[in-house]
């Protein structure tokens, strides 16, 4: 009998491994072939190194057994981010971590364009669980908007600084990156 439970773990365990090693050449590969296929080699030279990163990071994509997995990994991490990035704004305004009024006003406006990608992320969520790449790609590219139009608040003209910059550029990568191996998914 306790042979028997040791062939039984050994298999899960030899099992987990071989996992592991799929979902970790399918990451490496849909990651570095990204940049190549989208031409961003030299706008984005960090992309398969953020792209893996941020897969990795998600236990879910130790199941991912095609791209169409990876792209759900990367739409729940960039909701994820999202999420977070609403929570880091908050506190900001709360805590009164910004120079002026005007910057208050900045990142009051910011939530708001926040709230607007959670909605085009969760509607391309929708669409990539009916299979539907090309719309789930277009709520894609429009939440990526909010990170963007968000910093330009923060631009040059009114000398205003943004507390999140930081913040709203790893945003930006992580709604980019299902976007993008949507992109690699759907081309024939």
């Amino acid at each position: 009998m306790k042979m028997l439970m040791n062939l039984v773990a050994f298999v899960l365990l030899f099992n987990g491994c071989t996992a592991n090693k799929v979902a970790d050449a399918l990451i490496q590969k849909s990651c570095k072939e990204v940049p190549k296929f989208t031409g961003l080699v030299s706008q984005w030279p960090q992309f398969e190194k953020d792209c893996i990163a941020s897969l990795r990071e998600n236990p879910e994509s130790l199941k991912a057994r095609n791209i169409d997995d990876l792209i759900m990994v990367g739409a729940n991490n960039a909701m994820s981010n999202l999420t977070n990035m609403k929570r880091i704004v908050e506190k900001v305004i709360k805590e009164r971590k910004y120079k002026s009024s005007l910057s208050k006003k900045s990142l009051e406006d910011c939530l708001k364009l926040y709230s607007k990608s959670s909605h085009f992320l969760i509607s391309g969520l929708k669409y990539l669980k009916k299979g539907d790449f090309e719309k789930a790609e277009f709520e894609f590219q429009d939440a990526g908007k909010a990170p963007i139009f968000c910093e330009l608040k923060f631009n040059g003209d009114n000398q205003q600084i943004s507390p999140v910059k930081k913040e709203n550029n790893l945003l930006l990568i992580m709604i980019q990156i299902p976007e993008l191996l949507i992109m690699k998914a759907t081309w024939h």
